[in-house]
């Protein structure tokens, strides 16, 4: 096939496919979130944990709950955090349950072992800030959570090996032991992407980076 000008115009190079493809597989790799997920977290540096909203809506509708008593991320929490110190005033835009106002703070809670090792990580709106008596209200229709939160764990007590892993999943409740309700979804911690994806996607750019400067350095066709 030849253009107007009478030049030649190449069929889409199997080279720019190749490299397509493993762009695509490790985005997915970075960015993969599991659809039920409602709060991705990334942990790898205990000094800056990022929680962050995937706009996801709840798995059921529940509304037993204020925004003092927040929400559990059960089982989050690898080492027993009986003395995590309070996270009291620590700002963000995470917010959750349409309370009207952002998480204030962070504490660890013992729900999923019935009374045992405080595994489980609490997020709430300080029985000192504005809003924290507003009802928490989770539904179907709409998403559970928005904004994000950084929080400096190393600040409160907790090293990293109480942090999960890359990959790892939970149960978000409405509430906390004081005041358990619904399971209204998941957690996740973000996972790393694996070994050889990245490795084949740098490679992908190699070979494109080099057919391109082939393909300049070619002369066209009359």
């Amino acid at each position: 096939m030849h253009s107007a000008h009478g030049f030649q115009l190449p069929l889409f190079p199997q080279w720019m496919t190749i490299s397509a493809v493993l762009l695509l597989i490790w985005a997915a790799a970075i960015h993969s979130v599991s659809a039920q997920s409602l709060l991705t977290i990334n942990d790898s540096n205990p000094s800056a944990v990022i929680i962050t909203a995937t706009g996801a809506n709840a798995g059921v509708n529940y509304s037993g709950n204020t925004a003092n008593d927040g929400v559990d991320l059960l089982q989050f929490f690898t080492l027993n955090e009986f003395n995590m110190s309070f996270g009291q005033d620590l700002t963000g835009t995470l917010t959750g349950g349409n309370i009207g106002v952002s998480y204030d703070d962070v504490y660890s809670d013992n729900e999923s072992t019935s009374g045992g090792n405080y595994f489980d990580m609490e997020l709430y709106v300080d029985n000192n800030s504005p809003g924290e008596g507003n009802t928490e209200t989770f539904s179907t229709s709409q998403p559970a959570f928005s904004g994000s939160w950084t929080i400096d764990f190393s600040a409160l007590g907790v090293t990293g090996a109480a942090l999960p892993t890359p990959g790892s999943t939970g149960s978000i409740m409405s509430g906390f032991s004081g005041s358990p309700g619904d399971i209204i979804g998941q957690w996740e911690i973000q996972a790393a992407p694996e070994p050889g994806t990245t490795s084949l996607a740098l490679a992908g750019f190699a070979v494109t980076a080099i057919a391109m400067f082939r393909q300049r350095r070619r002369p066209a066709k009359k």
